[in-house]
């Protein structure tokens, strides 16, 4: 018995009528014929009776036999769908756009494991502001991204996905000896008449830093911006200016002549996956649960 058996049973079941269904398979009828016969053989069951001339019988066991046959025909065509997405994950290149923290929150060790689990699937990442990426997105151009909530939130929720891959806090960058430091936690009112530097528009940091002074109706006094944070880090060093920046991501490029101070109340955000809600091959969808997987 085969699965082509299988599906010559089946349409002749459903048509209820040989000549039909050798059509609707491209046979001549005798061959259909035959192989229902040697089919029944194999069985040592009867399917099918033809004495009425103008119309195919089904048998009880015939009956029995299709709903079996429409079960493994099922479960053949999903094995097969699952082995062609299995082949799709040998070859391509997954298009990866982010905010340049991969590395501070872990990420870049899972895109290497995945990489060394799936040798043919190549990752090309590119590291960019909030804005170059939710371009991207809607240009198809990339296949997912890692963005800030305040940048994932300008997407379509219809056409694209979320989840969360990591909460950090927003806080205040100073040096140990300026004057806020002696501070628990800073308002954005404590900041009316300092100086501050900051990470460049799209970068997730700068929108929520801008929100707050508007809250509050002050203008910040901004003198400096770069899309680096150890540019930052090393243009408020030994001055009376501050930054601002996400706990986890500035940690690896800390001094012992810098602290973080809380914003009061605390400022959270999360760093979150983006991805297209529908037409998303096989590899990526591997990828993402790769990248989600806690």
């Amino acid at each position: 018995m085969t699965i082509a058996d299988l599906q010559d049973f089946i349409v002749v079941y459903q048509l209820r009528n040989v000549s039909d269904a050798a059509v609707e398979l491209n046979l001549t009828q005798s061959a259909l014929s035959k192989r229902l016969r040697s089919l029944q053989d194999e069985l040592g069951v009867p399917l099918i009776s033809t004495r009425n001339k103008r119309q195919l019988v089904v048998t009880e066991s015939g009956e029995v036999f299709f709903r079996y046959a429409q079960t493994i025909m099922a479960q053949y065509q999903l094995m097969q769908r699952e082995l062609q997405d299995y082949q799709e994950l040998r070859r391509g290149t997954i298009r990866i756009g982010s905010v340049p923290v991969m590395a501070q929150y872990g990420l870049t060790s899972k895109l290497s494991g995945f990489m060394q689990d799936y040798p043919q699937i190549n990752l090309h990442l590119d590291e960019l502001e909030g804005a170059e990426l939710l371009q991207q997105l809607n240009n198809h151009q990339i296949d997912l991204a890692i963005l800030r909530d305040v940048q994932s939130q300008q997407l379509n929720p219809s056409q694209f996905t979320t989840r969360n891959l990591d909460t950090d806090e927003l806080r205040v960058i100073l040096p140990a000896d300026h004057p806020l430091a002696s501070q628990s936690a800073i308002a954005i009112t404590d900041l009316q008449a300092t100086d501050v530097v900051t990470l460049n528009p799209g970068s997730g940091v700068y929108e929520r830093i801008a929100a707050l002074y508007q809250q509050a109706g002050i203008t910040p006094n901004i003198r400096f911006s770069t899309p680096h944070i150890e540019t930052l880090l090393g243009m408020i060093a030994h001055t009376q200016m501050v930054t601002f920046l996400f706990t986890k991501a500035a940690a690896p490029f800390m001094s012992p002549d810098l602290v973080t101070r809380p914003f009061t109340p605390p400022l959270l955000s999360h760093l979150q996956l983006v991805a297209p809600q529908s037409g998303i091959a096989p590899a990526t969808r591997r990828l993402i649960e790769r990248i989600t997987d806690q």
